[in-house]
This record gives C-alpha cells, structure tokens and sequence, in this order.
C-alpha cells in the first residue's frame, strides 16, 4: 500500500500540466476513445488532456509542461522506484520525435485489481510532455493507443 502510495504521490508531482509551445506536435487521441473535458487551463501555455474507455478503467492522460525539466522528471521516476525496491516491467529509452524519450511500464494495486501504468516521458523544448496509459492487469497494450503515440512520436516539430 504505501509504495502504491509513493508511486501515485511521485507520478502527480511528475504530471503537472504542461505549455504548449509554437511547434508543438498534437497528440492524437486514440480511435474509438471518449475525450474527457478537462476545465482550461488558467495557464495558456499549459496542455492537458484525457481520454477513457466507457465501463473500463483505461485512460490515457496527455500533458505538455513547460515548466517541467526531462532529466528531472526521470530522475524522480527512477528514485522512486529504487527508494520502494519497485521493479518497473519496462525500462528504456526509445525515440520520439527525433529526441530520446524514456518510457516505463509497471503495476500497482492490491492483488486482483493491478492495474499497469504505463509512461513516456518526451523531452519538449525547454520543457516535457508526459503519454500515461493505465490498464488493467490482465489487458493487452490497446492498439489504438500504440497508434496514437506512434503518431506522436513520427511526427517531428516544423
């Protein structure tokens, strides 16, 4: 319970909302997924937005911040789940729109009713956005999902 707690504590300071810059790339929501409506930001150069299966627990939450430092961001990640002997499933860096991001992948909750947090971590200007699926424990990656950030990620800034 308590390392649930410090990951959910650690992923909230890690997930505040984001500025969107000029060349910022629009992260394509997934196919068939209901857009949730999220009050505006009274920060114009903040971005948040979320999407969610109806009668599932799937969501995937899109935040571009520029206040937020990459490096920073990840360092708290990866403290976080030494601190709490926390064994994330996935680990890596990958690429995304000619950066390299960083994407990790774990589960949390009680038994029977995990569910896998999934997250990539995108350097964005002098800023970060941060992709977060949850799921399930027992549900497959969602391909409309992998879609979405494959687009994101292809997609370079003009």
């Amino acid at each position: 319970m308590f390392r649930a707690i410090v990951v959910s504590a650690t992923l909230a300071t890690t997930l505040v909302v984001a500025p969107a810059s000029a060349a910022a790339v629009a992260f394509p929501g997934p196919d068939g997924w209901s857009r949730v409506a999220v009050p505006p930001s009274p920060d114009a150069t903040r971005e948040f937005q979320q999407w969610h299966i109806a009668g599932d627990i799937s969501t995937v939450t899109f935040i571009r911040d520029g206040s937020g430092v990459y490096a920073d961001a990840l360092a708290t990640i990866m403290k976080n789940f030494a601190d709490n002997n926390i064994k994330p499933s996935t680990n890596k860096d990958m690429p995304c729109q000619g950066k390299t991001a960083h994407v990790v992948e774990f589960a949390t909750g009680p038994d029977g009713k995990k569910v896998v947090i999934n997250r990539m971590l995108v350097p964005d200007g002098p800023g970060l956005v941060t992709i977060t699926y949850a799921r399930a424990q027992d549900s497959d990656f969602d391909k409309d999902v992998k879609k979405s950030e494959t687009a994101f990620c292809t997609a370079m800034p003009s």
